[in-house]
């Protein structure tokens, strides 16, 4: 077998490994806590949901201010949210009421403090 074939078959694996990783901002699963009202929240506000990005979010915008969207479903109808992405993001999605939308942190545990260590007791007095 020849170098170039063992690099070969050493290499492909590894790039893939490597390049399954690589996913953009806006299609990671993002950790919200509450809703988003895409009647009135903010471009920062839809960011907050899965699979939206800055553009898609101007998108939504922009569409909802020639008509308001009277249910989550009319998401459709801004290009490139399929029905995939909008199942993603129903359960944070509401057309009325207040947008509550919070990003939650994977590492709530580990970002809490440590209790503060009590000195031992000293026995001389």
């Amino acid at each position: 077998m020849s170098f170039k074939k063992i690099l070969a078959a050493l290499a492909l694996p590894a790039l893939a490994l490597f390049l399954g990783t690589l996913t953009p901002a806006s299609v990671e699963a993002k950790a919200v806590e509450g809703v988003v009202n895409i009647n009135t929240a903010t471009p920062q506000e839809l960011t907050m949901l899965p699979g939206i990005g800055k553009a898609k979010a101007e998108q939504i915008v922009q569409l909802r201010q020639s008509k308001p969207f009277a249910s989550v479903d009319e998401l459709k109808n801004v290009p490139g949210l399929g029905a995939k992405r909008i199942e993603a993001m129903r359960p944070h999605v509401v057309t009325e009421g207040a947008t509550t939308a919070k990003r939650v942190s994977a590492k709530k545990d580990a970002a809490a403090p440590a209790a503060p260590a009590t000195a031992p007791a000293n026995p001389q007095s």
